[in-house]
């Protein structure tokens, strides 16, 4: 049904249609409704009014719905006294259609109904509990409306026609406050996101004065606990939820074991102990456990961690120690750009040759100078290697039997692995 909230969108000519095509149909339903009336029991339908007259003058009806409604499990905060006012109102709307015998139009004033679903929704009661409070409000008034018909032929016309009425009016209180309700749980989801991505941050960021510390504990934080750091990377289509589930940090009834939030792209947070591998497609950085005061480090090296092991395409779970010299290679970049433009720019001029002379060379430092080790995994004569190892050496002016000119050589043929998004 139609509750005239949609009809900015549109041009005021299709809105016009639109009007003009409900009236027709009411018009239509309503000599229908007459025509059958008249043919079972004549065109003079006397008893309505009276019918209708009984069923408003049901005071308890109101104290009734109100008391039933406040036994719902997000009611109970609130005293069935405020219930009432909104409740009275309803009844009052659907009396006055039904003493009308019309049912609602395509343009009706639903601002009241819209304005029950935002406070509902604010005072933290659920969509379902709502809308049971709107069907108990039929029930009621159904049962009110089967107590007042007349007895006879007619009873049955007459309850047919009211009970129709009733919940038309009912249907459009409802829809218009269902609406109004989950736009504002929307608004609050996301007020809610943007806080506990505050406190988190100002966690894994150190804010000064420890500002975010009494946010922690209206979260449920155990302040006295050391926490891992961690920053996850999605590698695939994964739901930030299911991270968090992964995580542990997921809403749950009891202390939660952490916070995460989204940060940058990211789900970083904190978190009381080491997860397991990760079943998902994603990379993560781990550091800690530390105190919550030290977070701030621990975040960094996580970070760190984490832009290595992606950087080398590293699945899974990752803290700075097992990535040896990596994060260095990639952070250190003065140094870097000065290793590369000796070890590596030279032979690259080559063109192929030359990237297959750095090929062997990087192969031959991670075999640990092992030249038959070398020439079998690249399928060539050990003399092979050993030729490629003297080109090398002869155009960087190193000595791969020294330890200073190894470790500078395997520095920039990491970091020219790297670059070119190969693991090294």
């Amino acid at each position: 049904m139609t509750t005239g909230t949609g009809e900015g969108a549109a041009s005021p000519e299709r809105v016009g249609k639109r009007r003009a095509a409900a009236e027709d149909d009411q018009r239509r339903h309503q000599e229908a409704r007459a025509d059958r009336a008249g043919a079972q029991f004549g065109s003079d339908d006397a008893e309505w009014p009276a019918f209708i007259e009984r069923i408003g003058a049901q005071r308890e009806a109101v104290t009734v719905t109100a008391a039933r409604i406040a036994e719902l499990p997000s009611y109970r905060s609130i005293p069935p006294s405020e219930l009432v006012p909104e409740i009275r109102r309803n009844y009052a709307v659907a009396l006055a259609a039904l003493r009308a015998r019309r049912l609602p139009g395509a343009d009706e004033d639903v601002r009241a109904y819209q304005a029950s679903g935002e406070r509902r929704a604010r005072q933290g009661v659920t969509l379902a509990d709502m809308l049971q409070g709107w069907t108990i409000g039929l029930e009621v008034s159904r049962a009110g409306a089967y107590r007042e018909a007349p007895q006879g032929k007619r009873r049955e016309a007459l309850l047919l026609e009211a009970i129709e009425i009733m919940t038309a009016w009912n249907t459009l209180g409802m829809n218009a406050a269902a609406a109004a309700h989950r736009r504002i749980e929307l608004e609050l989801a996301r007020q809610e996101q943007h806080d506990l991505a505050n406190v988190v941050r100002g966690v894994l960021f150190g804010t000064p004065g420890g500002q975010h510390l009494g946010d922690l504990e209206r979260l449920g934080v155990d302040r006295g606990r050391c926490y891992y750091a961690v920053r996850v990377r999605q590698l695939g289509q994964v739901d930030p939820g299911e991270i968090e589930c992964w995580l542990g940090t997921s809403k749950s009834p009891v202390r939660p074991d952490g916070l995460a939030a989204l940060i940058d792209g990211d789900v970083a947070g904190f978190i009381a102990g080491r997860p397991a591998e990760p079943a998902l497609p994603v990379t993560a950085g781990l550091a800690g456990p530390v105190p919550l005061t030290a977070m701030a480090d621990a975040f960094r090296l996580a970070s760190r961690a984490l832009d290595a092991a992606c950087a080398t395409g590293r699945r899974g779970l990752v803290d700075l120690g097992a990535l040896g010299l990596i994060p260095a290679i990639l952070s250190d970049e003065d140094v870097g750009a000065c290793m590369h433009e000796r070890y590596v720019q030279q032979l690259e001029r080559q063109g192929r040759a030359g990237a297959l002379v750095l090929d062997t060379a990087e192969r031959y430092l991670r075999n640990d100078c092992q030249v038959h080790q070398t020439a079998a995994e690249l399928n060539v004569h050990p003399n092979t290697v050993r030729y490629r190892v003297g080109r090398f050496e002869h155009a960087t002016g190193c000595s791969l039997r020294h330890t200073e000119s190894v470790a500078e050589a395997w520095w920039a043929l990491g970091l020219r692995r790297i670059r070119a998004g190969a693991t090294p």
